[in-house]
């Protein structure tokens, strides 16, 4: 059997596994509640798995693995910043936010204050047009991702990649809602796992087998490859890792991944939840690490493709059928993280704008109708924009987090938060965010990531009050 076949084969038999369960959703989705939020009934593992698999998309198998390619021990720093990530959410967010959603059926909602509120009308137009304009990079990123997979099975153009991830993920994602994106994200989320443990196995064993992993990786010649501060010193030094621990701060502003919080069931046990996304969130980092050095010192890839060093080690080390399911797992980072963000928008504009509110049936149809937009619009982004998956996702990554992140921790730990403080803290964190991704201070991440990030927090502790 030839290699593509081999690998066309395993992917076809993953995706109509996608099908199915995106249709057995689509039967119990009768309105828009349920396509938002499907109906509070999530349990524990397919939360965390969920969640977890949303705000994980393909820059934490093929983005993580290049930076550490590319970067050599100074990758280490997204370590803190993304498990660092995942424990601010689980510990501090997931709990707080199921208990006090209440009617809420979107993350806007819940900062913006349901019709009526004070100032709801201009803080639900800032917020959904920040969600909308940041989903429509990250979207167009997950689906360059899927351009790069294609280009590696199938030797083709990366537009009939493009293509073919863009339109199976809106499928299904059309078909079930919510329901359908959180059953197939715990499916994705155990296969990108399950990937991340055994590709960098193989690839260590791999060195060990030809005199010792970290014999390897030192013999490495590359300026400042082994020095965890990448060869910078002094303020560069410091900001180098700020930036990169404070890609955790945009975890809890990111409306795709809290949703799923939302949408977990009153009596599901957090505690069981929690464990298994810290768990799945160690393995998954620590393994892209170690397969980007290993790939580095076991290969050489052209140059600016660092970030198929996945997909070279799988085609190195696995025969085509296993292959064809390390395909399907950037698949599986891609259309969980997609299917979610597309939700999102859908929700933005027909719940927060309030375009077809009060008929659940109508509003139904224009949510299914927005996703099908976004995701066209997406697509031909993803043709137009520069290819880099790592860059792409943490600009989006830092105007959600700075934008969202801030104002949602001083509401869920410290009560209320005025409206017009609210406000100010959304623009200034989404707008330094955006400023600092072009114009970076000291060192790239610093300015967008974490600067942007304390200046919105510090006005939306000024507009608090304490419960």
């Amino acid at each position: 059997m030839e290699r593509s076949t081999a690998i066309l084969l395993a992917l076809l038999a993953y995706l109509l596994g996608l099908a199915a369960l995106g249709w057995a959703a689509h039967r119990r989705t009768t309105d828009a509640r349920g396509f938002y939020l499907g109906g509070r009934t999530l349990g524990p593992w397919v939360t965390a798995l969920a969640a977890n698999a949303s705000s994980s998309s393909a820059w934490s198998l093929l983005g993580a693995s290049g930076f550490a390619y590319l970067h050599g021990l100074a990758a280490l720093w997204l370590l803190p910043g993304c498990v660092g990530g995942f424990l601010l959410n689980w510990f501090v967010v997931a709990p707080r936010l199921r208990r006090d959603t209440g009617a809420a059926v979107t993350l806007t909602e819940y900062l913006a204050g349901p019709p009526g509120a004070a100032w709801q009308r201009p803080l639900a137009w800032t917020a959904s047009l920040l969600t909308l304009a940041s989903l429509l990079t990250y979207v167009a990123a997950q689906v360059q991702a899927a351009g790069a997979a294609f280009e590696h099975a199938f030797a083709t153009g990366a537009v009939t990649g493009v293509l073919l991830g863009a339109s199976v993920t809106v499928a299904y994602t059309l078909a079930g809602g919510y329901l359908a994106a959180s059953i197939t994200d715990t499916l994705q989320g155990l296969l990108m796992v399950l990937v991340a443990v055994v590709v960098p196995a193989a690839a260590v064993l791999h060195l060990a087998d030809a005199g010792g992993f970290w014999q390897h990786v030192g013999a490495i010649d590359a300026p400042g490859y082994h020095d965890v501060f990448g060869g910078r010193s002094g303020a560069a030094a410091a900001a180098f890792a700020f930036g990169l621990c404070g890609i955790g701060l945009g975890y809890p502003g990111q409306p795709h991944a809290v949703n799923k919080y939302m949408g977990m069931a009153p009596t599901a046990s957090m505690t069981v939840a929690r464990t298994v996304g810290i768990s799945w969130a160690v393995l998954l980092y620590t393994g892209m690490l170690l397969l980007g050095w290993a790939v580095r010192a076991a290969w050489q890839l052209p140059p600016r493709q660092h970030e198929d060093a996945l997909f070279e080690a799988s085609r190195q080390l696995f025969p085509p059928l296993v292959d064809g399911l390390v395909l399907a797992a950037v698949l599986a980072a891609i259309m969980s993280t997609v299917d979610s963000q597309l939700l999102v928008c859908a929700s933005s504009v027909t719940h927060d704008l309030g375009f077809a509110r009060g008929d659940q049936r109508r509003q139904l149809r224009l949510a299914r109708t927005t996703v099908l937009a976004i995701g066209v619009g997406a697509t031909i982004a993803a043709l137009l924009l520069p290819k880099n998956v790592f860059d792409n996702v943490l600009f989006a990554w830092a105007a959600l987090g700075s934008g969202f992140g801030p104002l949602l921790l001083v509401r869920l730990c410290r009560g209320p938060v005025a409206p017009r403080w609210a406000l100010a803290s959304m623009l200034t964190g989404a707008g330094l965010a955006i400023a600092g991704f072009y114009v970076p201070l000291l060192a790239p991440g610093f300015a967008d990531r974490v600067l942007s990030w304390l200046l919105a927090l510090a006005l939306a502790l000024l507009g608090s009050r304490r419960r």
